[in-house]
């Protein structure tokens, strides 16, 4: 078993505000916890307006701080809320590998999170079927953009929309075969640039067709029938099926 001995120090820790009064915004690093293969890391992220967002990103001195740590959990990515207890997870196994042991130094990058993007049609539905067809309208970007439509139940990515050109419509067809339940939704992405990522959601799918009710003939004296309830097969037609006593 790999020893782990991250002698983990602060080199650094800023933020990066745009169009922001550099005094109503301060993060700052409170501690750093070694736990085994993990690292904690405790930040503070304080703004006084009102609703604002930040895309927070960690570093190391693993590569030079050249790219953000991508085995991380916690309050990280896009549209980090302020806050003073704010925590991130680093899994240094899964980050540099099983023999990773010395010193790291981290550097914590924060800046106000504007998205790319704006959904300007489709948010207001709640529900959506299955091989129904729903135009998506939005505005920004650049026309250069290509996006990604990537559909998320929970945490877990199900399904992907790719190669999309930024023309500010897209007519969207969930597949048959996505399962029914709450808890979706959209993370629209340009394919060539990590940084301008646009969440929106959340909501609900549905099947196309209802359950079918099925009648199956008398099955004992004195005429009692049973009406079972039979998901929908998949496809596009499916009718309900009566099945009458002879």
């Amino acid at each position: 078993m790999p020893k782990y001995r991250p002698n983990a120090r602060i080199l650094a820790a800023f933020a990066l505000l745009l169009g922001a009064s550099a005094y109503s915004q301060e993060i700052t690093i409170k501690r750093i916890e070694l736990e085994h293969e993990k690292v904690y890391l405790h930040y503070s992220l304080q703004d006084t307006t009102v609703n604002r967002y930040y895309t927070i990103n960690l570093y190391t001195s693993r590569d030079n701080f050249l790219n953000p740590v991508q085995k991380i959990k916690g309050d990280v990515g896009i549209e980090v809320p302020p806050g003073n207890n704010r925590k991130i997870e680093v899994n240094v196994r899964d980050e540099f590998g099983p023999d990773f042991e010395g010193k790291l130094a981290f550097e914590l990058r924060a800046k106000v999170y504007i998205p790319f993007i704006r959904i300007t049609s489709f948010t207001e539905y709640k529900k959506f079927k299955r091989g129904k067809p729903y135009e998506i309208q939005w505005s920004g970007g650049r026309p250069q953009n290509v996006l990604n439509f990537d559909l998320f139940k929970g945490d877990q990515k199900v399904h992907t929309f790719p190669g999309i050109p930024n023309g500010g419509k897209y007519t969207m067809l969930f597949p048959m075969n996505t399962k029914p339940g709450d808890d979706y939704r959209f993370r629209i992405s340009d394919s060539k640039n990590k940084d301008e990522v646009v969440n929106f959601g959340t909501f609900s799918i549905r099947r196309k067709v209802p359950l079918l009710f099925k009648v199956l003939p008398a099955a004992a004296i004195g005429g009692v029938s049973y009406i079972l309830l039979q998901p929908e097969e998949e496809c596009a037609d499916c009718l309900p099926e009566f099945l009458l006593p002879n």
